[in-house]
């Protein structure tokens, strides 16, 4: 049984992450999950599909986000995700503030 990775990316602002997410979706074939503002500025998106796919879209949108901003990006992918990191992925407003 294959399980879906799921990637994160933590940007400040919503104008870099809506780039990513651009750039993501044009290049690769990811399921954009959502954005949420993780508070002080800071927004994040999560995306889910196979890992080979989660692990390229994260690098073009960390990339871009970083590209856009000028400032700190961060990330991380999950291979094989625990249940709770997918239910998170699936449903991010249960981080945002």
């Amino acid at each position: 049984m294959t399980r879906t990775a799921v990637g994160f990316i933590e940007a400040e602002g919503f104008v870099p992450i809506f780039d990513a997410v651009d750039a993501m979706t044009k290049a690769t074939e990811v399921d954009v999950r959502g954005t949420v503002r993780l508070g002080g500025g800071l927004v994040a998106v999560a995306v889910s599909g196979e890992l080979a796919t989660v692990e390229e879209a994260v690098e073009i949108g960390e990339e871009t986000a970083r590209a856009i901003s000028g400032r700190n990006v961060k990330s991380i992918v999950f291979a094989s995700p625990a249940e709770p990191i997918l239910a998170i992925a699936g449903d991010v407003t249960i981080i945002g503030s």
